[in-house]
């Protein structure tokens, strides 16, 4: 009798531990957003209007006014003027900004920085999950001369869509920036509250029956 609830125990219990092979993406969801934003915003610096030996200075807002987002969307500009070569420099206030020297006026309006897990793909009852992963981003952008000649009025829209592991999902968030974070969908009652108390239950009776019969 005691074999026979071991053998249930076991039954129950038994998860595939299978690796999701292929299907880990190695960026984290901050690195995905850097490296959209930044190939948007790459093309920008290389319009015909735009005189690219002289500087280029950026006033940074966002609507939600985050000063993580606007942290964020600073070190992707540093990173992509270096690649490209670029001199750039930030002002604090458009007020500012001298009209005395020569310059690219660059103005970006974070609208949105989001990552969402829209839904499960893969959901085997007691074993392998995996999510969506949805990163999107939206920024305004105008590019002016400091005469206040435009040169650039346009969005920089990225979305990035891909299948990730549900058991380490917060291991793709960083702690810094709430925007790569968000809640996955959540599983079934029965896999979560029922399935956990039918095994404390069937696990009690055959440690009773277990020591019973050991004692006979």
């Amino acid at each position: 009798m005691a074999k026979t609830f071991i053998y249930v125990i076991l039954l129950l219990t038994g998860v595939n531990f299978c690796i999701l092979q292929g299907q880990t993406p190695k960026k984290t969801n901050l690195e995905v957003l850097e490296q959209d934003i930044s190939g948007e915003l790459e093309k920008f610096f290389y319009y015909p209007d735009l005189n690219r030996d002289i500087q280029f200075v950026f006033y940074v807002t966002s609507v939600s006014k985050e000063k993580n987002e606007k942290k964020f969307i600073e070190s992707v500009i540093k990173k992509t003027a270096e690649k490209n070569r670029l001199k750039i420099s930030f002002s604090k206030d458009e007020q500012m900004l001298s009209s005395d020297s020569v310059y690219n006026k660059v103005n970006i309006g974070i609208v949105k920085l989001k990552t969402d897990y829209t839904k499960f793909v893969k959901n085997q009852f007691l074993g392998d999950k995996s999510i969506q992963r949805v990163v999107t981003s939206e920024l305004s952008i105008e590019i002016t001369t400091n005469r206040d000649i435009l040169s650039v009025k346009d969005s920089i829209l990225t979305g990035y869509k891909d299948e990730i592991p549900y058991e380490n999902f917060e291991e793709f968030e960083s702690s810094e920036y709430h925007f790569t974070q968000s809640i996955p969908p959540g599983i079934s009652w029965l896999e979560t509250i029922i399935f956990p108390a039918v095994i404390i239950t069937v696990s009690a009776v055959a440690a009773i029956l277990f020591f019973t019969i050991r004692s006979k």
